[in-house]
């Protein structure tokens, strides 16, 4: 598969994506990188019914997803999403390469141990800017935005007083 887009999307996939992700990669597949959807059937339906017709949708644990992408030599555009930074984290320290990271929606319903509101799509705790860091470290620039219309924000900027 040719990646032309990775997404941070805790949602996974939902309208912003059906809507205007898709197009905007000019994806024929959508990759789901997530150790949780890869082993629960229940979410694997539901993500599978909001996905258009025309559209292939591959769900993988982020492991198999990099073992998948070194290995798959189909050439069509794919649309890669993950749950938070740290499963983009262990994505990129899998081995696989990107040049920038669309940080999307990190919403303030998955921790209980209080997040600050830097967006109003924007939720962060301490280990979210930790992973952040981490990937902007390794060269990839952290492109913050909700829709491919919106005006990027630079990520290292958003965290930069964290």
């Amino acid at each position: 598969m040719k990646v032309t887009h990775v997404r941070i999307d805790d949602r996974l996939i939902h309208g912003q994506i059906v809507t205007a992700w898709i197009a905007a990669s000019k994806a024929k597949n959508i990759i789901v990188a997530d150790d949780r959807a890869a082993k629960d059937s229940m979410q694997q339906m539901v993500l599978k019914l909001t996905v258009p017709a025309g559209i292939n949708l591959i769900i993988k644990s982020i492991e198999d997803t990099v073992k998948f992408l070194e290995t798959d030599a189909t050439e069509e555009n794919a649309l890669l999403i993950v749950r938070n930074a740290a499963s983009a984290l262990a994505l990129f320290n899998g081995g696989f390469k990107v040049s920038s990271l669309n940080v999307g929606n990190i919403s303030n319903s998955q921790s209980t141990t209080g997040r600050k509101r830097l967006l109003p799509f924007i939720y962060v705790e301490d280990a979210d800017v930790q992973n952040l860091r981490a990937i902007a470290a390794m060269g990839i620039s952290l492109d913050v935005r909700a829709v491919p219309n919106d005006k990027s924000i630079d990520g290292l900027e958003l965290i930069k007083n964290l």
